[in-house]
């Protein structure tokens, strides 16, 4: 079905016309390329140096920024990064399970010291006894051997408090550059538990024995020297390392620290200095200019490029789809299609010169500047529907959001904005509403821009100047609108709401001279413009073109006024001619009227409900009088196509209402005593009889529309026919 309608559509293109179309949608997708990969490539951001400088020679020259630019210091970030890993400490963990067995191995010594069985303990336990240990405990009397017992006890249990550390750990700390140590926060029964540790005051394994020699000096002063060096080294053979570097915490804690550091980032504003002379060059400055130099080439690859085009060739494919379901009147597409894209080409081209220059002008964020509103609110104000805008402000906010400054939530920031514009656009005629749509539009897209801005996270005076910015965008898009309307309704014949509410005046020309020589005709055509203007408003059709189809559908019996009963005073001029002459004549005010029409130049859409107000309904009056005198002389059948309109049924719902209301105006004046009941059976008769006839098969009219019309209808005819009460003579 929609196939067929699209199809249906390009039929009503001509052939130039077509032509035409595709050349500016290839126009329009080129145009919305050109941008990024023009301002991906500007000149006036590359920089250039009289030589090539290295880190630590004195600058020759002033090096100042073109334009904000900032980026991300991969190296500075990577020297961070560095850092930070550097900053944790080697991790250290005390050891329970090897203390333990260190005590419980000392506690079992000390007790074979006391029995005398030394020698056999060392044995079998395998301990190295290099120094003689068990034999030379062995040889103290058996009075001093408790005492040796318990000092060897107590400094078992000293050095496995302090911790007794692996050497090749340690050194594997000093070789990276450490001089300091973490232990690990175990919540063990350990004096240094995460605490830091100076690698050069830790008990390191293999000299124990100046330690322990140390201690049974101090605490025992009359101990004999002998007794002291044979428990240190008693003591030397028993300890071993408890305390161990743990190098999967450690990495782990320097993983963490690393991927914490954020990334450097470096923002430069136009004007800055990047390099002053004869100051020293430094390796972070070269890499600046680096990345501005960079930053100037295309930075849009093929694959990236033929992304854009595929994507904006579908935006563009998209639209003219819409706008085919849109715009309901096919003669206007044409006209439609080729002036949305020549508006979206302009567009883009104010767009790319502004996002050109505004950061030049120190602009951070230019989204609000530029002038995406107008195109939309103007084909929203030409077509009458906010879909169309809404379709073209869609196309225009996927061409912006592709960009090279454009942002993450550019698109949505788009689409909030100009749809809440669009929302704000009324319909009507009086100048208070462009006051309204103005003031309201600006406030609430200063309002979007403001929130937009708080989740850029933008500085006070970006987001203050980024409202003001988006506010007066809109006034000055209102303001242009106001100015382009006229120009284009007039240029292309458009019944836009204020071209429409211009022509229902009936003070012109046109329907001056209807009241004059038809004034009949006249006071029905008013009756029908208001009852037509009625009922679409209650259907939510288009009122205004209902109200001037209203006025106009009539005007071509100007010329033969007197063959219209509505004129006639007394004498009925049908009585002199045949009834398919008068049926000739009847049937002639609707093409008299559509050359009229387009003689004074109205809207193609009034000319259609003129020429539709009727369809090819048959002129019964006529048609049956006809037979009736056809079968009293007995002469030849009567042709019924010779008493038919030759219009085409309506095909809108505007020119429906405008028949049925034309219908119903002239056939309830024949009512007597009318009331509710009878305007209401009357006119359900009236509807039926159109819809048997298959005159309102193309209008697009429901019946609930129906019922709302009979309504409508009604009330206006109870209006119209109200009777006052008769005053008294006196």
């Amino acid at each position: 079905m929609k196939n067929r309608l699209v199809s249906e559509a390009l039929k009503a293109f001509t052939k130039r016309q077509r032509r035409a179309l595709y050349a500016l949608m290839v126009l329009t997708v080129l145009l919305g390329l050109a941008g990024p990969l023009l301002l991906s490539s500007d000149p006036r951001t590359v920089l250039t140096l009289q030589r090539q400088y290295r880190p630590g020679e004195l600058s020759d020259e002033d090096v100042i920024a073109p334009s904000d630019f900032s980026y991300i210091d991969d190296e500075a970030t990577a020297e961070e990064t560095a850092i930070a890993a550097r900053s944790v400490l080697p991790q250290f963990y005390y050891s329970i399970s090897e203390s333990m067995s260190i005590r419980s191995l000392a506690e079992d010594f000390a007790t074979a010291v006391q029995t005398g069985e030394a020698e056999k303990f060392v044995s079998q336990n395998g301990i190295r006894d290099t120094e003689n240990v068990a034999s030379r405990l062995s040889e103290i009397p058996g009075s001093d051997r408790p005492l040796i017992a318990s000092l060897i006890n107590e400094s078992v249990i000293y050095l496995l408090n302090e911790g007794v550390f692996s050497e090749e750990d340690l050194r594997e700390a000093q070789d990276s550059g450490y001089r300091t140590i973490m232990m690990e926060d175990s919540h063990l029964p350990f004096r240094y538990s995460g605490r830091l540790r100076v690698i050069d005051s830790v008990i390191v394994s293999g000299s124990e024995y100046e330690t322990v020699s140390l201690l049974s000096s101090e605490r025992y002063p009359d101990i004999p020297s002998s007794y002291a060096s044979l428990v240190a080294d008693a003591v030397s053979i028993l300890v071993t390392p408890n305390v161990f570097y743990d190098p999967l915490l450690t990495t782990s804690l320097r993983e963490s620290r690393a991927s914490s550091v954020p990334p450097v980032l470096v923002e430069i504003s136009r004007g800055d200095y990047i390099i002053q002379k004869d100051t020293v060059v430094t390796e972070q400055q070269l890499r600046t200019i680096a990345r501005i130099y960079d930053s100037s080439i295309v930075s849009v690859s093929p694959l990236k490029a033929l992304g854009y085009l595929v994507f904006l060739s579908f935006m563009v494919l998209i639209l003219v789809y819409l706008l085919f379901f849109f715009i309901k009147y096919r003669y206007r597409l044409a006209v439609y299609s080729m002036m949305f894209l020549v508006g979206i080409d302009l567009t883009l081209v104010a767009s790319f010169f502004l996002s050109r220059l505004l950061p030049e002008e120190g602009v951070v964020y230019i989204d609000p500047f530029l002038p995406f509103v107008l195109m939309p609110a103007l084909a929203t104000s030409i077509t009458g529907r906010r879909r169309v805008g809404f379709s073209v402000a869609l196309v225009l906010s996927a061409f912006a959001s592709i960009y090279p400054g454009s942002r993450s939530f550019s698109f949505f920031y788009f689409i909030a904005l100009i749809e809440c514009c669009l929302m704000f656009i009324r319909f009507g005629s009086e100048r208070l509403d462009i006051i309204y749509q103005t003031l309201f539009s600006s406030i609430a897209a200063s309002g979007i821009t403001v929130l937009v801005s708080f989740i850029y996270d933008l500085e006070f005076q970006v987001v203050f100047t980024s409202a003001i910015a988006a506010a007066l965008n809109v006034v000055m898009s209102f303001i242009l609108l106001s100015i382009l309307l006229p120009i284009i309704e007039k240029m292309f014949n458009i019944p836009t709401a204020y071209r429409l509410h211009e022509l229902s005046f009936t003070d012109t020309p046109t329907l001056n001279r209807l009241s004059q020589v038809a004034p009949g005709t006249f006071n029905h055509s008013k009756n029908v413009s208001e009852m037509a203007y009625d009922a679409c408003k209650a259907i939510n059709a288009n009122a205004d073109l209902a109200r001037v189809g209203g006025l106009y559908h009539d005007i071509g019996k100007a010329e033969h006024p007197e063959y219209f009963i509505e004129n006639q005073a007394g004498k009925n001029a049908h009585d002199e001619i045949n009834k398919t002459l008068s049926a000739a004549i009847i049937k002639s005010h609707v093409k008299l009227g559509v050359e009229k029409a387009k003689e004074i130049g109205l809207p193609q859409e009034v000319i259609d409900i003129i020429s539709e107000h009727h369809g090819n309904d048959l002129i019964k009056y006529f048609y049956n009088e006809a037979v009736r005198e056809a079968k009293e002389s007995r002469s030849s059948m009567v042709s019924e196509e010779d008493f038919r309109y030759n219009g085409h049924i309506p095909s809108t719902v505007e020119s429906a209402v405008v028949m049925l209301a034309d219908c119903t105006e002239a056939a309830t004046r024949t009512l007597k005593n009318p009331n509710h009941q009878k305007y209401d059976k009357f006119i359900t008769n009236i509807f039926i009889d159109k819809m048997n006839y298959k005159q309102l098969n193309n209008s697009q009219l429901t019946i609930n529309d129906l019922d709302k019309i009979r309504e409508s209808f009604i009330h206006y005819l109870l209006g119209r026919d109200h009777q006052r009460i008769e005053y008294g003579k006196d």
